[in-house]
C-alpha cells in the first residue's frame, strides 16, 4: 500500500517459539551496521533525473531500509536452517513430552512463513518509500525552479520600475509631472523587494530539501537544470471502477489474507497438538477474528483517501484552468498595449510592464501545470 493509504494492521503475529529457535537465532551474529552510501560533496549541477536516480543510490533511509530486508532475509534463512535440523533429526510427536511438540510444529510449519512475508512487507515498504521520496523531491525540484523564475521576474520588474522612475524624474524636471507620481512609483518598487523574500525563502527550503533526499552535503552549492513537465488531464471516465478494483488489489488486501493464512496453520496446529491448553488455539482464533473484521475498515479506507485524492486532483485541475484563464486575460492585455506602442500613443516602458505582468502569470501556470503533473503521478502509483 502506498504511503498515503497505508493501514497499519494493529494485529501481530505472536508465534510461540521453542528453546531450540532461539539457540539457532542466538548462534548467528547480526551485523546491523548500515553500509556507506554515495555522498554528494562540494557543488554540483543536477538535471530532475539525475536527482531521482541519486536518491535510490545515495539516501540513508532507503538506505537503512535495504539493511532491514537483509536483516529479515538473515532471520528466514536461520529459521530454514532451523527446519532443516528438525526434520534431519527425525524426531516425532513421541519423542517429546505432552504439550510440547506443538512449539516444534511452530517452528517448522509458521515461522518460515511468518519470515517470508516480513521479508515481503520489508520490501515493499522500502520501495514505496522510494517512490514517494521520488515524488516529494520531484515536487521540490520543481518549486525551486518556479521559485527561481519568480524571483527573476520579480527582479525584472523592479528594474522596469527603476526605469519608470528615471523616466518619471526627467518629467517632474520638465514640470510635466509632481512628486505624487513619483511617490507612487517607490511604493511600487518597496511592495516588489519585499515580494522577494517568500520566493527566496522558499528556494532555500526546496533546496535543503533535494540535497536532503540525495544525501548533498548542505553547504554545497546546487544548480537545478531547467525542466518543464508535459500536462495532460487524467482519463476519470471510469474512476469508480478504476478505485473499487485499486483497493481489491492493495497490497494491504493481500497482506491480511496472507496473514489470515499462517493465522489459520497456526490455530490447527494448536487444535492438533496443544496438550490439555487451549490458551493458544483460543488467543490466536480470537486474533483471526480481529483480522477478518479489519479487512472491511481498510478496505474502507483505502477507498477513501483514493477518492480524497482523485478530488484533490481535480481541484488542481481547476487551478490549472483558473491560471490559464488570467494567462489570456493578460495576453489579451499586452496585446493591447503593443498595439498602442506601435500607435505612438503608449510608452515601450508601458508594454515592458505588461510583458512581465504576463511573464509573472505564465511562471504561475507553469507551477499550477506541474502540481498537478506530480499529483496524477502519484494518484496513478496508488491505483497500482
Amino acid at each position: 500500500m502506498k504511503k498515503k493509504l497505508s493501514i497499519v494492521v494493529g494485529l501481530a503475529l505472536t508465534l510461540i517459539t521453542g528453546s531450540t529457535c532461539f539457540a539457532a537465532a542466538a548462534g548467528t551474529p547480526v551485523n546491523s551496521t548500515i553500509s556507506s552510501t554515495n555522498s554528494i560533496v562540494g557543488s554540483a549541477t543536477l538535471t530532475l533525473d539525475q536527482v531521482l536516480n541519486d536518491i535510490e543510490k545515495n539516501s540513508l533511509s532507503i538506505q537503512t531500509k535495504n539493511q532491514k530486508i537483509l536483516l529479515y532475509q538473515r532471520q528466514f534463512d536461520r529459521d530454514n536452517a532451523n527446519v532443516e535440523n528438525i526434520n534431519a533429526s527425525g524426531a516425532t510427536q513421541v519423542n517429546y513430552p505432552n504439550g510440547q511438540y506443538v512449539n516444534i510444529k511452530l517452528q517448522t510449519d509458521v515461522l518460515p512463513k511468518s519470515d517470508e512475508q516480513n521479508i515481503k512487507d520489508a520490501k515493499h515498504d522500502r520501495d514505496d518509500s522510494l517512490q514517494n521520496l521520488k515524488f516529494s523531491t520531484e515536487q521540490q525540484y520543481l518549486n525551486a525552479l518556479s521559485n527561481q523564475d519568480q524571483i527573476n521576474t520579480i527582479n525584472d520588474q523592479i528594474k522596469n520600475v527603476d526605469a519608470q522612475i528615471a523616466q518619471t524624474n526627467a518629467k517632474i524636471e520638465q514640470g510635466v509631472l509632481t512628486n505624487n507620481d513619483l511617490e507612487t512609483l517607490k511604493v511600487q518598487k518597496s511592495q516588489l523587494e519585499a515580494s522577494l523574500n517568500q520566493p527566496k525563502a522558499q528556494l532555500q527550503q526546496n533546496l535543503l530539501g533535494i540535497k536532503q533526499a540525495i544525501n548533498m552535503n548542505l553547504d554545497g552549492n546546487l544548480t537545478l537544470v531547467s525542466t518543464q513537465k508535459q500536462y495532460s488531464v487524467f482519463n476519470d471516465s471510469n474512476i469508480q471502477d478504476i478505485i473499487d478494483k485499486a483497493t481489491e488489489n492493495n497490497y494491504n488486501i493481500g497482506k491480511i489474507n496472507n496473514n489470515l493464512t499462517i493465522l489459520n496453520i497456526k490455530e490447527d496446529i494448536y487444535k492438533q497438538y496443544s496438550y490439555n491448553d487451549a490458551s493458544g488455539e483460543v488467543s490466536t482464533g480470537l486474533s483471526i477474528q480481529d483480522l477478518q473484521n479489519s479487512l472491511y475498515d481498510t478496505k474502507m479506507n483505502i477507498k477513501t483517501n483514493l477518492w480524497n485524492s482523485y478530488y484533490n486532483l481535480k481541484n488542481l485541475e481547476d487551478t490549472v484552468a483558473t491560471e490559464n484563464a488570467k494567462v489570456e486575460s493578460d495576453q489579451s492585455n499586452y496585446d493591447t498595449i503593443a498595439a498602442k506602442v506601435a500607435q505612438g500613443t503608449l510608452t515601450q516602458l508601458q508594454a515592458d510592464s505588461a510583458a512581465l505582468s504576463l511573464k509573472s502569470e505564465k511562471v504561475n501556470l507553469n507551477n499550477a501545470e506541474n502540481n498537478y503533473m506530480v499529483a496524477r503521478e502519484q494518484f496513478e502509483y496508488n491505483l497500482k
